[in-house]
């Protein structure tokens, strides 16, 4: 077999030449239209829990908020509750979380967020010197990213390639939410059925990517439309992220939106557009003071206990405006 990180080193080189310079090169797929605008988002959510049952002596919410990142600057959280709630972040994502606990708990509980956020493109790789324990972190197998004998030898005959294994999911996968199953991420139900939504996407395409020794990363959030949206209930987006040796940074991926609009996959491999809110990275996400078992992710939305024990009574909606321009920095 051909060396993985030789062929990873020629197929990135170009990429990362063409986004450096102040405009992409000829041929190469660029953002169109205002993919390549920040926009500034004042958001406002609720997060909905349903009454649980009598006699419980406390219950405890975990709601995920937008995260600061490179790429993503957040000002004025601000959360509209007399219940007691403090920021928390889990110790191997480092999600910043707000925890609300509510003592005796009667009838259903509200609690309505709010926050502006600032999000940029992606426009070129983002420069990381990964830790041996980030390492590690982003190659291990987790409860429904597999790293089996038939991943791995999947991950084998695709090719050496990032690009080959984007190329790969992207062809071989359907987005589809109507077979049961899908949402969760699975990888192996990815090789069983080839179809599901985004967790199933990328979920596919890290295992492949670890089982080559490529480090991968998820990615949880909430994907936007430049018009604003009001009181949406539920949904999701998600997308990945994987690391270049050679250029010592992490790549943006998001196959699932490739697939929904072809126009786009050349510049869906190594580029994300603004049009994103990223609310939670990782699987497998233990939260400070969960008594449950690790999160297969942490949603977009919020984890709920009652007495110490999963509830799933809970859901969001969601209300934002968008400056386009990016104004009101």
């Amino acid at each position: 077999m051909k060396s993985n990180h030789m062929l990873r080193i020629a197929a990135l080189t170009p990429f990362v030449a063409a986004v450096a310079g102040p405009a992409l090169a000829a041929g190469t797929a660029g953002p169109a239209d205002a993919h390549d605008t920040a926009h500034t988002y004042d958001i406002d959510w609720t997060i909905h829990v349903d009454p649980v049952p009598a006699g419980v002596k406390e219950a405890r919410v975990w709601i995920s908020v937008p995260q600061e990142l490179p790429e993503q600057q957040v000002a004025g959280l601000a959360v509209h509750t007399d219940y007691g709630w403090k920021v928390v972040e889990d110790s191997t994502f480092h999600n910043k979380v707000v925890m609300v606990t509510v003592p005796s708990p009667s009838g259903a509980i509200s609690i309505p967020l709010s926050a502006r956020v600032k999000r940029e493109p992606v426009l070129e790789p983002k420069p990381a010197t990964l830790t041996a324990a980030e390492r590690k972190l982003y190659l291990r197998s987790e409860a429904l990213v597999s790293l089996s004998p038939r991943i791995r030898a999947l991950a084998d005959s695709i090719g050496g390639t990032d690009r080959d294994r984007y190329d790969y999911v992207l062809a071989s996968m359907t987005y589809d939410k109507t077979t049961p199953g899908w949402g969760h991420g699975d990888s192996e139900r990815a090789c069983d059925v080839h179809k599901g939504n985004c967790t199933d996407f990328h979920s596919l395409f890290m295992s492949l990517s670890r089982a080559e020794k490529v480090p991968a990363r998820f990615e949880m959030g909430y994907q936007t439309t430049l018009k604003g949206e009001k009181d949406h209930v539920g949904s999701y987006h998600c997308w990945a992220w994987f690391y270049d040796d050679a250029s010592r940074a992490w790549v943006p991926v998001d196959i699932s939106e490739a697939d929904l609009d072809p126009e786009r996959a050349d510049f869906l491999f190594g580029h994300l557009d603004a049009e994103r809110v990223t609310f939670s990275r990782g699987r497998d996400v233990m939260l400070p003071g969960m008594k449950g078992k690790p999160l297969n992710y942490l949603p977009a939305g919020a984890y709920v206990e009652v007495d110490g024990k999963p509830f799933d009574g809970v859901s969001r909606s969601i209300s934002y405006t968008v400056d386009a321009a990016g104004a009101g920095d």
